[in-house]
């Protein structure tokens, strides 16, 4: 399972797009055309972030799945346990701008929850 920390050398937003689709291809076995047309939207979008973690924009630009039907997925998932979002922000590809990560993965869900930053406890 690859996260835009492993890809974030990829400068050009193109190019990442394209990489991160090649790594859900690979994780499914499946071409971008034959999600595409097997999976319905919600679905390719559960799908995709089980192979990789990566902010909402990132996926809904990899998958062709339009932003605001994104954030209704995102927050359904999130509702029934099924997606995580990390609790630190990184600097999307896409858009430049500090966003969370996502995954649908339950073995990289600790990961996500878990600050990278020591954070002084005051309680």
């Amino acid at each position: 399972m690859k996260s835009i920390d492993t890809l974030k050398n990829i400068d050009d937003s193109n190019s990442f797009v394209n990489a991160l689709r090649e790594q859900i291809e690979r994780g499914t076995g499946k071409s971008f055309f034959q999600l595409k047309s097997e999976f319905a939207e919600d679905k390719l979008f559960f799908t995709a972030l089980q192979y990789v973690s990566a902010t909402k924009k990132a996926i809904s630009e990899a998958m062709g799945i339009p932003i605001e039907a994104a954030c209704r997925y995102k927050r359904n998932f999130e509702k029934d346990g099924l997606l995580v979002e990390s609790i630190d922000e990184v600097k999307c590809p896409v858009t430049k701008h500090s966003a969370h990560l996502l995954s649908t993965n339950p073995s990289e869900f600790d990961k996500l929850r878990k600050s990278k930053f020591k954070q002084l406890n005051l309680f």
